[in-house]
């Protein structure tokens, strides 16, 4: 539902910067960072014990980010960045609420690669890359495990003035970490909305 909710948003917002021909497609190329505020959902891609449910990615998280945007051609504009978010809350599956151990995702970083279009004002823009992170499970650096994976998503940035942009962005993480004992490792989705302000450099 969520997934459809954005997407449905993404294009609404495309089909109405596309039908205003009073505003004149903007330069994107350069650096630029900012900041972001997020909300996660799904399964923690690191888990110190197995249940069918696993550890759920849930609450807001605020983070940074940094990149680099060029114009390829007129309607063409490709990038690179860098995003790290901020302390996740993990909490235990719905079959063990007694479990009160402290779990929180760490450290989490992508590292994407963007292919996008301009329309007037707005770039309406697809990503994929690399994701890493830490589940720390119990407050301590003894018990940190290390989750990596793949990344990819959609988001929209509006350009608020020639060097301040704000946008919406969703990006979907499968990530594969520790699991107890002799089970093997299982592939974990997680998501995050997310909106976003930047500036250019």
């Amino acid at each position: 539902m969520i997934e459809k909710n954005v997407s449905t948003c993404l294009v609404s917002v495309a089909a109405l910067v596309a039908g205003s021909d009073a505003v004149a497609a903007q330069d994107w190329s350069g650096l630029y960072g900012g900041l972001s505020y997020g909300s996660n959902s799904g399964t923690s891609p690191a888990q110190p014990y197995v249940y069918d449910e696993g550890y759920q990615m849930d609450g807001n998280a605020l983070g940074l980010f940094a990149g680099y945007r060029w114009n390829a051609s007129d309607r063409i504009v490709m990038g690179v960045e860098l995003a790290i978010q901020g302390s996740i809350d993990v909490s235990p599956p719905a079959a063990y609420p007694n479990d009160g151990d402290d779990y929180s995702f760490e450290n989490m970083t992508d590292v994407k690669l963007s292919l996008g279009t301009p329309l007037g004002k707005a770039l309406v823009y697809g990503f994929a890359g690399m994701s890493s992170g830490k589940l720390d499970a119990y407050g301590t650096d003894e018990y940190m495990y290390n989750a990596t994976g793949v990344n990819y998503g959609v988001g929209v940035d509006y350009m608020v003035t020639d060097h301040m942009t704000v946008g919406l962005e969703y990006i979907t993480r499968n990530m594969t970490g520790y699991t107890s004992g002799a089970n093997p490792e299982d592939q974990s989705n997680f998501n995050t909305v997310s909106l976003r302000t930047s500036f250019k450099f």
